[in-house]
C-alpha cells in the first residue's frame, strides 16, 4: 500500500467507529408554569371582600371580574360594572389585594376570572357565592383551538463523542420543546401529545414520546423537552411535528431543522483529494519509465522502426 494511500484507509476507519456507538434518549416529565389566582376562602357572601393572590404574571395590570356559569360565554357572564383593575406588583414577589365579590348577572358555578389587557394572560378561581343560584353550565361559542401549541427542535450533542458521531452524519441528538398553553376558562385533563420526526411523509425516523401533561389549569403552560435521536445517516433536513388531541379540535404545531455533516464532507473531500494526488503520482512515474525504456543507454531517443 502506497505511503500516500494510508491516510485514505485510517480515516475511513474512524467512520464506523464513530457511527456505530449506540445512543440513550433522555426525557424529563414536563412541568406547568403561568398565571396562578386563589383566594383566602371559597365560600362568601355577596358584598363581601376576599384577599385575592396573584402569581406569575407577565402583565403589568390585569382586570378582575364575578363571573357565573364558570366564565364560558366570555364577558356575557361577568359583572363589568363592578370589575376592578389592578396593578401587579414589580419583583418575584406574589401580588395581594381585597376585592368586594358583586352578584354576576348569571347562576353559578361562579368563579373570578383575572386577565391581562389583551387577555393574553388567564386565571380563574372557582368561588361559592351564598344565597345566588346555581344553574345548568351552558357552553358559549367554542373557542377556535382550545391549547396554543409550539414546538422547538435543535442539535444538542453531549460531549465531545456526540458531536464528532454527529458531524460523521452518525446519530444525531436533538433537544425537542413543545409547549401547550390553556386558552380556555375551565380546566382541561385530557389533553394527550404525540408527534414524529420525519425526513418526508413516508419516512419516518423516530416518534416523539411525551408524558402525560395532567390538568392544565386556565392560562397555564405545560412544557416538555425530549431528547430524540435521529439515526444515521443524519444528514439533510428533518421534519419536526406534534399534535395535542383530547382538548377540542386537534391542534398541530411543526418546525423543520437541517443537518449537515460537516466532518464527514471535510473527509470525503480529503479522500477525493489523496486518491486523485495518489493516481496523479502514479501517471507521472509510469510515464517516467515509459521514456526511460524507450529511450537508449546513452539517453539518446531509439529511432522509430
Amino acid at each position: 500500500m502506497s505511503r500516500w494511500s494510508q491516510p485514505v484507509w485510517r480515516a475511513a476507519a474512524l467512520v464506523p467507529l464513530a457511527l456505530g456507538a449506540g445512543m440513550v434518549p433522555r426525557v424529563d416529565t414536563g412541568s406547568t408554569d403561568g398565571p396562578v389566582a386563589s383566594v383566602d376562602r371559597d365560600e362568601v357572601e355577596p358584598g363581601e371582600r376576599v384577599f385575592v393572590r396573584l402569581d406569575g404574571f407577565a402583565a403589568t395590570s390585569v382586570t378582575i371580574e364575578v363571573c357565573g356559569n364558570q366564565a364560558r360565554r366570555g364577558s356575557s357572564d361577568c359583572n363589568m360594572a363592578a370589575s376592578e383593575g389592578l396593578r401587579i406588583d414589580e419583583g418575584d414577589e406574589p401580588t395581594v389585594s381585597q376585592l368586594p365579590i358583586a352578584v354576576p348577572p348569571t347562576t353559578c358555578p361562579c368563579v373570578l376570572r383575572i386577565s391581562s389587557r389583551d387577555t393574553g394572560e388567564i386565571a380563574v378561581v372557582p368561588i361559592v357565592i351564598t344565597g345566588h343560584p346555581v344553574g345548568p353550565v351552558i357552553e358559549g361559542p367554542t373557542i377556535e383551538g382550545l391549547v396554543e401549541v409550539t414546538l422547538e427542535a435543535r442539535e444538542a450533542p453531549e460531549g465531545l463523542i456526540d458531536a464528532v458521531r454527529s458531524a460523521l452524519g452518525g446519530p444525531a441528538p436533538y433537544e425537542v420543546t413543545v409547549s401547550v398553553r390553556n386558552r380556555s376558562v375551565e380546566t382541561l385533563r385530557a389533553a394527550q401529545l404525540s408527534g414524529t420526526a420525519k425526513r418526508s411523509e413516508t419516512d419516518t425516523l423516530a416518534v416523539l414520546e411525551f408524558a402525560d401533561p395532567g390538568p392544565i389549569a386556565p392560562g397555564q403552560t405545560w412544557q416538555q423537552t425530549v431528547t430524540v435521536v435521529v439515526p444515521s445517516p443524519s444528514f439533510g433536513a428533518v421534519q419536526w411535528q406534534v399534535a395535542v388531541t383530547g382538548a377540542g379540535p386537534t391542534v398541530k404545531a411543526d418546525t423543520d431543522t437541517r443537518h449537515r455533516p460537516l466532518l464527514l464532507i471535510v473527509l470525503v473531500m480529503t479522500a477525493v483529494m489523496l486518491i486523485a494526488t495518489v493516481l496523479m503520482r502514479r501517471m507521472m512515474l509510469h510515464r517516467a519509465i515509459r521514456s526511460v525504456t524507450e529511450s537508449d543507454p546513452f539517453g539518446q531517443q531509439a529511432p522509430a522502426p
